[in-house]
Parts: structure tokens; C-alpha cells; sequence
């Protein structure tokens, strides 16, 4: 059973249930896409058509909360990608980024190509290796609308999963936040601080959305 949280809708699993069953197209939103999917029809639809949709925030889940719903766990990009295993695939990031990942991984990686050149030509590739797992780092709603239109051009691959910013943490491009602010719902402002031009992102993701549940909540009496 799916949870609803402002239109987007969640399936409530722990990690270890969600890396029995995940299959097909996997989505990890947080805050930022519910803010994005109100306005974005196409948007929204893509990420409810997914297999599986999976809260990637601890802020989200708390949320969740407060709006009288349960999602047992967050999921993220980050953890998820450790603990899968099977031929993978990375595309995404900066070139230089992906190779750094695959360093790091456990799994078995079967090719990894850099974000920022023609993707259509990337399908060739990725059919070549025949991956059973595609990690995409492409950035959102670009990743989601890439796996949507091109899944079905990939035979081999099970699971593709849009993981957003998680291939600049694992490679050490961007340091994540400390134990404690993470534990808190407050990595978004460790972000702010390393990366101020994404203050923009981070307003939708916290005022624009915090805004949208309390509006929710008054509306709910």
C-alpha cells in the first residue's frame, strides 16, 4: 500500500525490505521534487508511474509524520547504492566522477560514463555491458525523464534507480554532513554551506515545501 504525501506517492519499506523487492524504474524523492511536482503534471506523473518510489529524506519522513502517515524508513541514494549487488552501470556526474565511484564499490561495475555529452549514444554502450543495475546521476527531473523515456531500450537492466548528487559523495567531490546533522533532518544546511548558489534549491526544499505541509495540515482540520 502506497503513502501519499501531497500528491506523490510512497512505498513504506525499510532498506533491507526495499533491496528484496525493488525491480524496474526507482524513484528516491525528497522534499525538493514534492515542491517541484505540484506545478510539473508530467513530473508528478513520472514519478507515480515508477515501480518503486522510496523517501530519500529523514526530513521527509518527519513530515510524513506530522501529516498523520507512516513511511518506516529514509532510503538514501547513498546507502542504497553500497548495498546493491549485480552487474552496474553508472551515468551521471562530472567527468572523473563516475571513475571515482567505481573505485569505492563493492558490486561489480560494468561501465561507467560521465553526464555531460550525448546520451542517446550512451544506450549503445550501456547494451554492450549488459548491466542488470543502472545508477543514474543526472539530476533531477532529468534523470526521472531520462529513465522513464529510455528503460525499455536497455533489455538487460532490472533495477534503474535516479540517485541524484549521491556519485559526488561516495567519489569525495562533496562532503557529506556530519553524523549528527543528518540524524537531525539538517543536512540541507550543511549543503547551504559548502554550496551556497544552491540556496535556491534549498528555498523551495525547505520554506516552499514546509509551507505546502502546513498548508496541508490547516486545510486537514
Amino acid at each position: 500500500m502506497k503513502t501519499d504525501i501531497l500528491g506523490v506517492k510512497f512505498d513504506n519499506l525499510t532498506m533491507d525490505e526495499a533491496i528484496k523487492r525493488i525491480k524496474g524504474f526507482v524513484v528516491l524523492p525528497y522534499s525538493e521534487f514534492i515542491v517541484r511536482a505540484q506545478k510539473d503534471k508530467e513530473f508528478r506523473d513520472i514519478l507515480n508511474s515508477a515501480d518503486f518510489c522510496l523517501c530519500e529524506s529523514r526530513g521527509l519522513r518527519m513530515v510524513a509524520r506530522f501529516l498523520g502517515k507512516k513511511i518506516k524508513e529514509n532510503i538514501t541514494g547513498v546507502n542504497l547504492i553500497y548495498k546493491l549487488r549485480g552487474r552496474i552501470f553508472l551515468l551521471g556526474g562530472k567527468k572523473g566522477v563516475v571513475e571515482k565511484v567505481r573505485e569505492k564499490l563493492k558490486a561489480e561495475v560494468v561501465g561507467v560514463e560521465h553526464g555531460y555529452q550525448d546520451l542517446e549514444k550512451v544506450i549503445d554502450k550501456i547494451n554492450k555491458v549488459e548491466p542488470e543495475i543502472l545508477l543514474i546521476g543526472l539530476g533531477s527531473p532529468k534523470q526521472e525523464k531520462w529513465i522513464y523515456d529510455n528503460l525499455k531500450k536497455m533489455p538487460s537492466v532490472k533495477v534503474a534507480i535516479g540517485v541524484g548528487g549521491a556519485f559526488d559523495f561516495i567519489s569525495g567531490r562533496v562532503k557529506r554532513a556530519p553524523k549528527i546533522l543528518q540524524k537531525i533532518g539538517l543536512e540541507w544546511l550543511w549543503r547551504l554551506i559548502l554550496q551556497p548558489r544552491r540556496i535556491k534549491r534549498i528555498y523551495n526544499g525547505v520554506i516552499r515545501f514546509g509551507w505546502l505541509v502546513l498548508k496541508t495540515k490547516i486545510l486537514a482540520k
